[in-house]
């Protein structure tokens, strides 16, 4: 059985305590040195905590980030209470939200490699699902919003659930990108349509006149639903099917 430990971990003025396997004690101390040195300000612990697992994962001390996320779970019952209702009700701003968030989601590629940890990241069947005569859903998609937005949310969505996005993000904008070519539509599609680049690379995001024309508008605005869908199905661990 893994011994665990208290450590603490510091931000600012804010301090949070969580217990982890010793064995990781080197690794979780240099880590937080390093966390406590950063600028970024986070206001409150669930804040703090899940920026540390980001940390952990973005310098790839993937054990310690596992050790970490564990004890997130066990803090904020996340095996019981869905990460978002968590999010909801202690109704966090939008710059909040997406740090818990991120920070949560940041270890789910790390999560879903270990079988221990793995059930941790799906989140508790919605009360609609789990009745005797269970609720079906039904996706409409399409619209135009008229407004840039769509790939702000496209962004946003790209940046908190990153590990379970991005292959699919980077599958469909070079599908986009191919069929854009087509001879006989490449005329509407001066700048391509790969939005991956787009939202990941600065200073590579079309004019706003061409982001806004219909045959940019509704093919993207689509992706950005079915990242909608892609996020449900799997944190709910259901095949988009099932939903």
């Amino acid at each position: 059985m893994n011994q665990l430990l208290a450590y603490r971990l510091e931000r600012g003025a804010m301090e949070i305590v969580f217990e982890a396997p010793a064995k990781y004690s080197d690794q979780i101390q240099a880590l937080a040195r390093s966390f406590a040195a950063s600028s970024a300000e986070t206001p409150s612990a669930i804040e703090i905590h899940a920026a540390f697992i980001h940390h952990c994962v973005e310098l790839g001390s993937h054990d310690a980030a596992l050790a970490v996320f564990d004890a997130f779970c066990r803090i904020y019952n996340t095996s019981v209470i869905d990460i978002h209702v968590i999010v909801q009700t202690q109704c966090f701003d939008e710059p909040a939200a997406h740090r818990v968030l991120k920070g949560y989601f940041s270890a789910w590629s790390i999560v879903n490699g270990d079988r221990d940890s793995q059930a941790r990241l799906i989140a508790p069947a919605p009360a609609l699902f789990a009745a005797v005569d269970p609720a079906r859903l039904m996706a409409l998609f399409g619209g135009q919003r008229g407004s840039n937005s769509y790939l702000d949310e496209a962004a946003w969505l790209l940046d908190v659930y990153g590990p379970l996005l991005t292959d699919f993000v980077v599958h469909m904008s070079g599908f986009l990108h191919r069929e854009s070519q087509n001879e006989q539509i490449a005329s509407v599609y001066s700048k391509g349509l790969n939005v991956f680049q787009w939202l990941t690379v600065d200073g590579t995001m079309p004019s706003d006149s061409y982001i806004l024309s219909s045959p940019v508008c509704m093919p993207l605005y689509g992706l950005t639903q079915l990242m909608h869908v892609m996020v449900l199905h799997k944190t709910l661990g259901v095949s988009p099917g099932e939903l």
